[in-house]
C-alpha cells in the first residue's frame, strides 16, 4: 500500500502515543494521585460493568433459595459484603483496562473519544503500564483469592487475553459480543459468590446467568453508537460501522424490548414486576431510534447501565421475604 501523508500522520501519532512517559509526580500526595490514575483507567467502564454486576451480586444474594444455598438471607449480613462485591469487580475491570488501554491504536482511539485517559494525557507511559499490569495480574488474583472467586477470575484473564491481546475485541462484533457475555457471566457469578459468602451457588443460578448473558450478548452494542469516531480511527469493525448506523439501532432496540418481557417471564412476576424493566426498556427503545445525537447515544448508555440493574433486581421481584423479615426484626 503506498504510504500516503494520512497514513503517515497517523503511524505518527501512534508512535508519539505510545512512547510518552510519565511526567514527574507533584505535590505531597503521590499515592492519591497514582489512585487516581487507576482510577482514570476504569472511570468510564464503571457503570458499564461495576455497577450492574454489583447490583446483580447483592439482590441474587439477597433473594436467598432462589439463587443460592441460603433459605434466610439477612440482609444487613449481605448489605455488609457490598465493599467486598464492588472491590472484585473493580480490581478485575482494572486489569482488563489496564490490558486494553495500553496499545497504541486504543491509545489514538481514547486520544479521540476519552482524551482524559492515563495514556492519551500523558499520566502514564506505555512500559509503565505493561509492568502494572504485570504486577496487578498475581496481586489481584490473590486478593479473589481472599475474597472467594478466584476461578471466575482465572477465566476473566483468559477472556481478557483473547479479547485485546489474539484481537478477539476487534474482530467483528458477533465475535466481541460473545466474548463480553461470557465475561459478563464470570462478572455476575463471582459478584454473587462474593455476596453471598459462605453460601453455595444453587444450580438454577446458571440458568438466570445464561439469561443474564443473552442480555448483554444481544444489547451490549449499544456502547458503540457513542463511540463511532474513535472506534473508525482504530478501524475497529463494531456493529454502527459494519451495518450501518440505522441497522445497529434496530439489533438494539428489538433484542431490548423482547428481555424487558422475557426476564420477568423467566421469573413469573406478577403485573407489577413488568412495570420497571417493560418502561425503562421501552424508553430505551425510543431513545435509541429516534435521538441520534452523541449526547442521546450516550445518555441511552447510561440508561442501558440502569436497565441492566434493573434486571439483574428481578429474582427480587418475585422473593422480596428478606425486607419483609427486616421489617418484622426490626420493629420487634
Amino acid at each position: 500500500m503506498t504510504a500516503t501523508p494520512e497514513n503517515v500522520s497517523t503511524k505518527s501519532r501512534q508512535e508519539d502515543l505510545a512512547q510518552s512517559t510519565l511526567p514527574p509526580t507533584k505535590g505531597a500526595f503521590p499515592l492519591l494521585s497514582f489512585a487516581k490514575t487507576l482510577w482514570l483507567f476504569t472511570e468510564s467502564d464503571f457503570a458499564t460493568f461495576v455497577f450492574p454486576d454489583t447490583v446483580f451480586g447483592i439482590f441474587a444474594a439477597l433473594s436467598g433459595p432462589l439463587l443460592t444455598g441460603n433459605a434466610s438471607p439477612d440482609l444487613l449480613q449481605i448489605l455488609r459484603r457490598l465493599p467486598y462485591v464492588v472491590l472484585w469487580n473493580w480490581l478485575n475491570l482494572l486489569i482488563f483496562d489496564l490490558a486494553n488501554q495500553r496499545h497504541p491504536e486504543s491509545i489514538l482511539e481514547d486520544s479521540i473519544n476519552k482524551p482524559w485517559r492515563p495514556l492519551p494525557s500523558g499520566r502514564i507511559s506505555v512500559s509503565q503500564t505493561r509492568h502494572l499490569l504485570l504486577i496487578a495480574l498475581p496481586v489481584v488474583l490473590g486478593i479473589n483469592y481472599c475474597l472467594g472467586a478466584w476461578e471466575e477470575t482465572i477465566l476473566l484473564f483468559t477472556l481478557t487475553w483473547m479479547y485485546n491481546d489474539l484481537g478477539g475485541g476487534d474482530d467483528g462484533f458477533i465475535v466481541r459480543n460473545i466474548i463480553i457475555a461470557v465475561a459478563f457471566s464470570q462478572y455476575n457469578k463471582g459478584a454473587l459468590r462474593v455476596a453471598t459468602g459462605e453460601n453455595a451457588v444453587s444450580p438454577a443460578a446458571w440458568w438466570w446467568l445464561a439469561v443474564t448473558s443473552g442480555v448483554i450478548g444481544t444489547t451490549m452494542q449499544v456502547q458503540d453508537m457513542k463511540d463511532q469516531e474513535g472506534d473508525r480511527a482504530k478501524n475497529r469493525r463494531t456493529a454502527p460501522l459494519v451495518i450501518g448506523d440505522g441497522a445497529a439501532r434496530w439489533t438494539i432496540a428489538i433484542p431490548t424490548a423482547i428481555w424487558s418481557f422475557a426476564c420477568p417471564i423467566f421469573w413469573r412476576l406478577s403485573f407489577l414486576g413488568y412495570v420497571l424493566p417493560v418502561s425503562i426498556g421501552m424508553i430505551i427503545v425510543f431513545r435509541i431510534l429516534l435521538l441520534r445525537s452523541f449526547i442521546a447515544d450516550k445518555r441511552t448508555w447510561w440508561l442501558w447501565a440502569a436497565w441492566t440493574g434493573i434486571i439483574w433486581m428481578t429474582p427480587l421481584f418475585k422473593d422480596y421475604s428478606v425486607f419483609v423479615r427486616f421489617l418484622h426484626n426490626f420493629r420487634s
